[in-house]
């Protein structure tokens, strides 16, 4: 990971108008399966001062957020033991996470998934592979709309 020393001058890379959503959730659970994927998502993302915590599954997921709540996370849809649309539903069904906002990630980004995506309620959803500047956007749209979501 990153050296946090330096976190406060990255916030410079941040578009102004994104900044307070920034501010206002700087904890992400990244969930994803490949080491070297997770490892990319993570490092741009605690790079400009997120905090970010990693998990390579779902079960390991749903640990991670009992130990630290997250105000976003970055969802990959193929993991193992349960796929990323189950991991959605999961938290959908807790009272306790179902505010959480979730970008989806996938390589699975056909027809056929992006339909299940949309049918499941999820809104963001970046195939693979993405630009840093891509992921940087959806997760402020992400975060833009459900701040939108919850003042209304």
């Amino acid at each position: 990971m990153a050296d946090h020393s330096n976190s406060q001058d990255n916030i410079t890379l941040i578009p102004k108008q994104a900044r307070k959503y920034f501010e206002a959730n700087r904890n992400v659970l990244v969930v994803e399966d490949d080491k070297t994927m997770g490892q990319m998502v993570a490092e741009i993302l605690d790079d400009i001062g997120f905090n970010v915590t990693t998990a390579v599954n779902g079960r390991i997921a749903f640990e991670k957020l009992e130990q630290h709540p997250a105000d976003f996370i970055v969802l990959d849809i193929l993991l193992p033991e349960m796929d990323g649309f189950e991991v959605y539903s999961k938290l959908q069904a807790n009272p306790d996470t179902r505010h959480i906002p979730v970008l989806i990630v996938t390589a699975w980004a056909d027809e056929r998934h992006i339909e299940k995506a949309s049918q499941l309620g999820i809104r963001h959803f970046l195939p693979k592979p993405f630009t840093e500047d891509e992921l940087l956007y959806e997760i402020f749209s992400l975060l833009r709309d459900s701040s939108h979501q919850e003042s209304s």
